[in-house]
């Protein structure tokens, strides 16, 4: 049984301190003006592991309910992309 959510729209950049593409993937959603919060899947690993996040970056979509998850920097520069239109 999975917990029920609160389901308020909100994007989740899945990242660590060290990893370079991360920085670039924050600054990419900066640049475009779009809301995320950063969470540190080292030290966060309940939620990323609740996210099924496996790798990073990896943007964490959620909208009306639904889960996407944007997996690597070339799908977030797409997301970035199709977000703007």
């Amino acid at each position: 049984l999975h917990k029920k959510c609160d389901c308020k729209d909100e994007i989740l950049l899945f990242g660590t301190k060290t990893c370079p593409n991360c920085k670039i993937a924050k600054k990419l959603l900066d640049e475009a003006k779009i809301k995320y919060k950063f969470i540190d899947a080292e030290e966060e690993q309940e939620l990323t592991k609740e996210n099924n996040v496996k790798s990073a970056p990896t943007l964490v979509v959620k909208n009306n309910g639904k889960t996407e998850n944007v997996v690597n920097l070339s799908n977030i520069k797409k997301f970035i992309e199709d977000s703007k239109k």
